[in-house]
């Protein structure tokens, strides 16, 4: 995916007197976890490389009737998916004249070295950005990526295409699909808000929504999960709900915050940024108003959520070159295999 850089320079002054340094530079970060926060990693996976679950049987005991009789024949439901990671690319080309006339000649090397932004003060600032957006973006990927996406009707750009079709299918779409497979239909908890008339109602919690529906999620769970993951909506109206309740413990999260929340016992994870993606990227099939599935959440464990790279370093590593002759472009380059597979389809309460 080539990244043009310099647009971003290009807003932010021809004033060559407002930026004297690289620490006058505030960027806006982002909340966003990293794949290992709420992912398995799982490092040099192959394509075709199959993964298996096998759902425990029952009901194999019955009277004791003398000998002979029927024998059992029980079923065994197991379900099998296979590996296969697709190459996602990080490219970035940049030339010293794309910047010097937005900097001052702090920003730039002197002399021949000019061609060699590597050389230059701000080079590390443009690689710190670059390798935070590609923490955003594997993150953004394994939740929801879709390699059919761009049939589907839910994206509000077209070009935005190339940055989620990388991999078969994310969390959410994996989700979509389990909720197809009968025997795991009952997995499922809806959510009202995501399927609601208009842009305002879809945002509209009722005081307990959240715990109500978190609850569900984990109490009626049959399975050891250690891990609820929850849209950053979701989770807000779960600590409205806390804080209302008159005691002390209340007043101090209030101003304290809650840095490690809980539900039911276990751990809930927040991605913010998953509110931020939908809305700016997603719309619903029936009206470019609406949001498609502006919430989510998920009780599983998170051995079962695996994300296979062929390196668990590439995910931050990036490479640079230099060319010099002809071409005196600076290039940033990353490049990693990955894939997403929610490996036990059978341990998980889903809400969409």
């Amino acid at each position: 995916m080539a990244i043009d850089v310099k647009s971003a320079f290009q807003q932010l002054a021809t004033d060559k007197r407002a930026i004297q340094s690289v620490k006058d530079i505030a960027v806006k970060k982002y909340t966003t976890p990293t794949v290992d926060d709420i992912f398995t990693v799982i490092p040099n996976i192959k394509g075709g490389q199959q993964v298996a679950a096998m759902k425990g049987i029952e009901y194999v005991t019955t009277k004791e009737d003398g000998c002979g009789g029927t024998s059992l024949n029980p079923t065994f439901p197991a379900l099998s998916q296979e590996w296969n990671p697709r190459r996602a690319k990080i490219k970035i080309k940049m030339c010293y004249t794309d910047f010097e006339q937005y900097f001052t000649q702090w920003g730039l090397g002197n002399g021949y070295d000019v061609h060699n932004l590597e050389e230059s003060d701000f080079f590390d600032f443009i690689v710190d950005l670059t390798t935070d957006a590609m923490r955003k973006d594997t993150t953004r990927i394994v939740l929801l990526g879709d390699k059919d996406i761009a049939t589907q009707n839910i994206l509000n750009d077209a070009n935005k295409v190339k940055f989620y079709d990388i991999i078969d299918k994310g969390l959410i779409s994996t989700l979509q699909y389990f909720k197809t497979i009968p025997e795991l239909s009952d997995n499922f908890v809806s959510i009202s808000q995501n399927s609601a008339a208009s842009a305002a109602l879809q945002m509209t919690f009722g005081e307990a929504d959240a715990f109500n529906l978190f609850y569900d999620l984990t109490e009626e769970a049959d399975f050891d999960g250690n891990q609820l993951l929850s849209s950053g909506k979701l989770a807000a109206n779960y600590k409205k709900y806390l804080r209302a309740w008159q005691l002390e413990s209340s007043k101090e999260q209030i101003q304290k915050g809650m840095p490690d929340l809980i539900v039911n016992g276990e751990r809930l994870a927040i991605v913010k940024d998953y509110d931020r993606w939908r809305k700016n990227d997603f719309k619903a099939v029936a009206s470019p108003n609406l949001t498609q599935l502006p919430h989510f959440a998920l009780f599983s464990a998170k051995e079962s959520l695996q994300v296979g790279v062929d390196s668990a370093q590439a995910l931050e590593d990036l490479r640079f070159e230099y060319v010099g002759g002809d071409d005196e472009h600076i290039y940033i380059k990353g490049n990693y295999m990955i894939d997403f597979k929610m490996v036990n389809p059978y341990d998980f309460r889903a809400a969409l």
